[in-house]
């Protein structure tokens, strides 16, 4: 296998061929918190959070708790439906977001017992009550969509990431922060933050650039004004100090140290069809077998994304 670094890499050594006119390609979101380099197998964020329990309808008072996705969870609702009823127990069908069935759960008869049910698509206890159920009593359980962002690809995912959907590029993505920052200020004035201006500590001289500026209350003409000042291109560490901005001296008044700001989605393109690549330069997850990595190159082959040779 070549020796490669992520600093050197670049598309034409993993894609070896794509559609005219860029078809191959899409437009995609990668999740906060990643830093994806080129040739990144990913996985979309199909499905988003399964109710934790299911709602109950008709007669028996038991319930639908530890409700959990699986790795083929779909959109949708599941229902649990009563087909057979036993004192303090009761038998359950179980079906897909499209009514198809998934499988039987039953109760095991007692005041209080349980039925607990897998599957690859939900898991979930059912319990007794004190009423009993009755056949035609079932619940729902709601799986809603996701967010479609896309991740390296989730070995153990429940939400779509563990399916493969294509391979990052032409460009890396990092996500994995804002690089903003936020810092809040007091006695503004009388020169008027504004975005663009180079913040300066007076004491520690650290530095940034302002991206935005909030007023919450006083007036930058009187002195007295006080906000939050957002700036990234941090250089050193801010402290308790005055603010200097374009040689105007104790602009602001600042309390300390700043607070990075949350990581956030970013736009990125990945080869989602209609391509070829050559495998010794795609990047796995950590710890990917031979066997899931044959799995996830399945998947994509079905998206006519295949794999060739390094020639």
């Amino acid at each position: 296998m070549p020796t490669d670094t992520i600093q050197s890499r670049d598309i034409s050594s993993i894609i070896k061929g794509e559609a005219d006119n860029y078809l191959s390609r899409d437009k995609i979101t990668v999740l906060a918190g990643q830093n994806l380099a080129i040739g990144t197998v990913l996985g979309k964020v199909i499905t988003g959070t399964m109710a934790t329990s299911g709602t109950k309808v008709g007669t028996g008072d038991g319930t639908c708790t530890s409700v959990t996705g699986g790795k083929n969870s779909k959109v949708g609702t599941y229902k649990i439906t009563c087909i057979q009823a036993i004192t303090h127990g009761g038998v359950f069908e179980v079906t897909g977001v499209n009514g198809e069935h998934i499988g039987t759960c039953a109760i095991t008869p007692g005041a209080g017992l349980t039925g607990v049910f897998t599957s690859d698509q939900i898991n979930f206890t059912l319990t007794d009550g004190s009423t009993d159920f009755i056949y035609g009593d079932y619940f729902t359980v709601a799986a809603a969509a996701g967010g479609g962002q896309v991740q390296i690809l989730n070995l153990t995912g429940v939400n779509g990431t563990q399916i493969a959907c294509g391979i990052l590029g032409p460009y890396a993505v990092d996500a994995s922060a804002s690089g903003e920052n936020t810092i809040a200020y007091t006695s503004g004035g009388t020169y008027e933050i504004m975005p663009g201006d180079t913040i300066i500590g007076n004491t520690g001289g650290a530095t940034g650039r302002v991206i935005a500026i909030t007023l919450t209350s006083g007036a930058w003409a009187d002195g007295d004004a006080a906000g939050t000042i957002t700036f990234d291109g941090l250089t050193g560490t801010f402290q308790s100090e005055t603010l200097t901005v374009l040689g105007n001296s104790n602009v602001a008044t600042i309390g300390g140290a700043s607070s990075a700001t949350a990581a956030a989605d970013v736009a990125g393109v990945m080869y989602a069809r209609q391509c070829q690549f050559v495998d010794d330069y795609l990047v796995w997850p950590t710890g990917a077998t031979a066997a899931q990595k044959a799995t996830a190159k399945a998947e994509l082959a079905l998206l006519g994304i295949i794999e060739r040779d390094q020639a």
